[in-house]
């Protein structure tokens, strides 16, 4: 009778032990992942890169954007932002160089919630064309060989030499037979174009403030006085 009661009680505690439930706590995620890559042209990473972060507000009277924070790139082209609401972020880095020409690359990036983004950039992706085309005041026609220099807008001074000029362009080349040059330049930056005679190094003209915007075409012309 003693055993059988034993085992009774046996049965009770498993019965009772196996109603119990257990809470597990479930956390949703509000906030995304966002990294960030700078690359050259063949894909190598651009280090050292100062990359900042903005958020954009909107309000009845106005839109803005507000930094957040700013980082360097590491040795592999590579800056995390960690956890970030979600949102449409703006990414501004610009000081990143390739073949020593600084790109100004401005792009927005969306950051989803639970999600990873992962985005990858060619900075050189952040240019467009500029034509330029020289003639002759004298009669009109186009004109060969001419020296063309491509100048940073804050780096030019129209009081210096040739050579001055060409130690600080990001470009330079001379005209063809039919008094055209073209150059893929960085998209957003202001440049100065200073024209010289290629056998005297003698300067023609200049002009200080040309610009293209990303993936655009700009057809330029500009005319020079020979004797």
């Amino acid at each position: 009778m003693k055993s059988k009661l034993t085992l009774f009680i046996l049965l009770v505690a498993v019965f009772i032990s196996c109603k119990k439930t257990t809470n597990v706590d479930v956390k949703l995620s509000t906030s995304g992942k966002l990294t960030y890559k700078l690359t050259d042209d063949a894909g190598k990473g651009l280090a050292n890169v100062k990359v900042s972060l903005f958020d954009r507000t909107d309000t009845y009277y106005t839109n803005y954007n507000i930094l957040l924070e700013t980082r360097l790139t590491d040795p592999n082209g590579l800056v995390d932002f960690g956890n970030l609401n979600p949102s449409n972020y703006l990414l501004v880095a610009d000081s990143a160089k390739v073949n020593n020409v600084a790109y100004m690359v401005q792009e927005y990036v969306q950051v989803i919630t639970g999600a990873d983004k992962a985005k990858e950039t060619k900075v050189t992706d952040f240019s467009g064309t500029f034509a330029l085309a020289v003639r002759s005041y004298n009669n009109n026609q186009p004109l060969k060989n001419i020296g063309v220099v491509m100048i940073p807008s804050n780096k030019f001074n129209y009081a210096a030499t040739t050579a001055a000029n060409l130690k600080v362009a990001d470009f330079s080349g001379v005209t063809n037979d039919a008094g055209l040059i073209t150059f893929r330049i960085p998209s957003n930056k202001q440049y100065a174009i200073y024209l010289y005679n290629t056998v005297t190094n003698a300067s023609y003209n200049y002009n200080n403030s040309v610009s293209v915007q990303k993936d655009a075409t700009v057809n330029y012309s500009m005319n020079i006085y020979q004797l």
